[in-house]
């Protein structure tokens, strides 16, 4: 190889060689992602026609697509196990009380979060439960924590477990 292309060679590659490194930390930040992780909710406090409580929570892929749905139901025919209520369909049917909200400002980032949520107590749904549901009080509730990241789909085809994170547990509800 002559010695002007020896340069040009080299010359090349040393162009090459930054561009190539700038791509790597978006490739290694998309092999970082994981689905939704809850690992706790507690704190759980009722007043009236809402309650509060504190998850902590951690999802990739930005803010943009999310969706939290937060549910405690409580009382009626809501006991057993929460993998057993969670495998029930229309559990909120059997239920004395049920809050439920599909609260915003959830944060994924890939960081944990530690963040408070507010939950509304249902009035009723005509033709599936037309009287209001009771108000919480003291005591176990059945919780369904759900989180959905931008990564998840919706539809018929879907699968139900891509970007989906959950805890189905049993909270202590303090009531006012």
């Amino acid at each position: 190889m002559h010695n002007s292309a020896r340069r040009v060679a080299l010359g090349t590659a040393a162009v090459a060689a930054p561009l190539i490194l700038a791509a790597a930390p978006a490739s290694a930040s998309q092999m970082d992602y994981s689905a939704p992780e809850v690992a706790w909710v507690h704190n759980v406090k009722a007043a009236g026609d809402s309650a509060t409580l504190k998850a902590k929570y951690r999802c990739w892929g930005g803010n943009e697509g999310v969706h939290l749905w937060v549910s405690l139901k409580q009382g009626g025919g809501i006991t057993g196990s929460a993998e057993d209520l969670a495998g029930q369909e229309g559990t909120s049917a059997i239920a004395a009380s049920w809050y439920d909200s599909h609260p915003g400002g959830v944060v994924c980032n890939g960081k944990w979060q530690i963040q408070a949520f507010t939950v509304d107590r249902e009035m009723g749904v005509p033709g599936y439960h037309p009287a209001a549901w009771a108000p919480l009080k003291n005591g176990p509730a059945f919780l369904q924590f759900c989180l959905f990241d931008s990564t998840a789909e919706a539809g018929p085809d879907a699968d139900p477990n891509q970007g989906f994170g959950y805890l189905y547990d049993w909270v202590q509800v303090k009531a006012k």
